[in-house]
């Protein structure tokens, strides 16, 4: 599991900014339909592991938070949030799960 903050990278623009939140969270935030605040979080996975699924988890609302994932390689696993629309999103932490194949 990753704190909010612990990101891969971080992009922003338009109306929209990502900031550190009060504790270890991560705060994806649009003042307008404009732009788009982006949180790519990067797992390193055993080379035996299975299927992954990925949770995410927020703190209050954070309508318009799109969650995508993508198994970058044998051994990576990349999770981001992007918040494209008026209001905010706040990233508590990131998890994954998988199973490993013996």
């Amino acid at each position: 599991m990753k704190p909010g903050i612990a990101t891969a990278s971080r992009t922003d623009g338009g109306s929209c900014s990502v900031s550190p939140g009060l504790l270890a969270d991560l705060v994806l935030r649009c003042g307008a339909n404009s732009g788009s605040a982006r949180a790519k979080y990067l797992f390193t996975l055993p080379k035996d592991a299975g299927s992954v699924t990925a949770q995410v988890n927020f703190v209050g609302a954070h309508s318009g938070a799109k969650v995508t994932t993508k198994r970058v390689s044998d051994t990576q696993f990349r999770v981001t949030v992007t918040q494209d629309s008026q209001g905010w999103a706040d990233v508590e932490s990131v998890m994954i799960e998988y199973y490993c194949h013996h």
